[in-house]
């Protein structure tokens, strides 16, 4: 059997580790080292899940977006009557 060795510190100055540290103490030490496996592969398959969830989410989303009825916007068209030079040009002799 191939064991590999891993050291974790905690610093209780920060809530989260003191948390962490306040949880493993409340476990006897035969069940500590599963416990530690089986929170990293739980954490793992979670981090996995989201990664799913998000791709269907975005899928359904984009089916969604597909069925709206989609009306153009008419916008005026831009006239160059030079009333934007003229109003700068207002404004500009204030300075």
């Amino acid at each position: 059997m191939q064991r590999k060795k891993l050291t974790l510190r905690f610093d209780l100055d920060h809530p989260e580790d003191k948390q962490a540290w306040e949880y493993l103490q409340g476990l006897n030490a035969v069940s500590l080292n599963r416990t530690m496996v089986s929170i990293i592969n739980q954490a793992e398959r979670i981090g996995l899940m989201k990664g799913e969830f998000r791709g269907i989410i975005r899928e359904e989303l984009a089916a969604a977006l597909k069925q709206l009825p989609v009306q153009p916007v008419q916008t005026e068209p831009e006239s160059d009557d030079g009333m934007d030079n003229t109003i700068m040009d207002f404004l500009d002799s204030f300075s």
